[in-house]
């Protein structure tokens, strides 16, 4: 599983909005050129923030004008929940294939742990939409469209928690409280890493190895 690396996945991200490209990306249509918006306005989203971000420096970072990239995306915000799914989508995907990997069942609480680590600070960008940024206000919060990819990642790790509980490897209570705890529990971790990447960490791994253990101690069925 990807791991966090300290060079990696949270500075060397960092591109500059003001000058547009040229050449083949004028050539993209469709689905290539709405990916091509995603992965620039990721860039620059972590490099100034979504405040100092602006719709022209995206355009131009991709080398198209603003109605271009208005037909795409017709806000700024539907940019950023676009972003925000594309990201649950990927973690969605980690964990389904974590829960089915042919390895021992005692060990898949870690491979989640570290899996789920790894996504968050290798995708520095697409993580920091998706989990450390305010959404808009929904009047019902059930139909939130912009929640449901998140839920549905959501989801897929509860339930692989439930089947470690299951085959006794995972302490009794709620799935459900168990995982938004451990969810929690490895969120914290991650938005302080990102959050504060100049903040005199030490060695990191050495740090993500230890919160590792200590939620295994915490989590793993003790009997």
């Amino acid at each position: 599983m990807g791991i966090y690396r300290k060079k990696s996945g949270v500075r060397s991200e960092t591109v500059s909005g003001e000058e547009p490209r040229s050449g083949v990306v004028h050539r993209l249509k469709g689905a290539d050129r709405r990916e091509d918006i995603l992965n620039h306005a990721s860039r620059l989203f972590l490099t100034y923030g979504i405040a100092g971000t602006s719709t022209r420096m995206i355009a131009n970072a991709v080398g198209i004008s603003q109605p271009s990239l208005y037909a795409h995306f017709a806000t700024k915000e539907a940019l950023t929940n676009a972003l925000s799914a594309r990201a649950f989508s990927v973690l969605e995907d980690l964990i389904s294939k974590i829960r089915t990997a042919d390895i021992p069942a005692a060990a898949r609480l870690e491979a989640m742990i570290r899996g789920y680590i790894g996504f968050a600070l290798e995708q520095g960008a697409a993580y920091r939409i998706a989990f450390m940024l305010e959404g808009p206000m929904h009047e019902d919060e059930a139909y939130n469209p912009d929640i449901l990819p998140g839920m549905q990642a959501f989801a897929g790790f509860r339930d692989g928690l439930a089947l470690l509980q299951d085959e006794g490897h995972l302490r009794e209570g709620s799935a459900d409280h168990i995982a938004q705890s451990l969810w929690a529990s490895m969120h914290g971790l991650c938005a302080l890493l990102l959050a504060r990447p100049d903040f005199p960490w030490g060695d990191i791994q050495a740090m993500i190895d230890f919160h590792v253990e200590i939620i295994l101690a915490a989590y793993q069925n003790k009997g």
